[in-house]
């Protein structure tokens, strides 16, 4: 595809992204957290519709990994100690989550790992407003991730809208991870 048809496309969404954080920033949002789940539409599924609830269980499942872990470091530095119970319980979670691969609904594992990693900065970087784990941080964090996967699902919208708009042929509207997920998918 030429860069003349795909720049309108590059331009809508950094209006969205632009957007985002002007939005953000004037509720005083954290910004960056839904950029994690917005790039998640596109590098888990490639902006595929049917993914998405995967993506949000992922987000949730990951989120939540975390919660229990944070939970759990003073009951497993009891038991193992100061030295080991970060480590074990990480064991504990990223084990956890690469068996949900053997499921259906629950299979995305780079979104509990987005989810899960992004709270511990969103969590130990101050972010929550200095009140540590509450109901409230928790459910801002989430609810920004799914932010992010709104402004996802608007980019393809938007990308696909405005590709048929020009009359681009689908085959020439793929993108890099279109291209990928094609390679990763086996043929039957």
């Amino acid at each position: 595809m030429s860069i003349a048809k795909f720049a309108p496309v590059a331009v809508a969404v950094g209006i969205l992204a632009g957007g985002w954080v002007a939005i953000g920033n004037a509720y005083s949002l954290v910004l960056w957290i839904p950029f994690l789940s917005w790039a998640l539409v596109f590098g888990a599924g490639a902006g595929k519709f049917s993914r998405v609830p995967k993506e949000i269980v992922g987000l949730i499942g990951g989120t939540a990994a975390a919660v229990i872990l944070v939970l759990l470091i003073p009951t497993a530095t009891s038991i193992v100690g100061g030295t080991l119970a970060l480590p074990v319980l990480v064991f504990l979670a990223a084990f956890s989550i690469i068996m949900l691969e053997l499921t259906d609904l629950f299979e995305l594992a780079p979104a509990y790992f987005y989810s899960f990693a992004g709270f511990f900065a969103y969590l130990f970087g101050g972010f929550e407003g200095g009140v540590g784990i509450t109901t409230g941080s928790v459910t801002m964090y989430i609810a920004l991730l799914l932010v992010g996967t709104g402004l996802g699902l608007a980019s393809v919208i938007v990308r696909s809208f405005l590709l048929d708009a020009m009359k681009v042929p689908k085959e020439q509207q793929q993108t890099v991870f279109d291209k990928e997920r094609r390679m990763l998918t086996p043929r039957m």
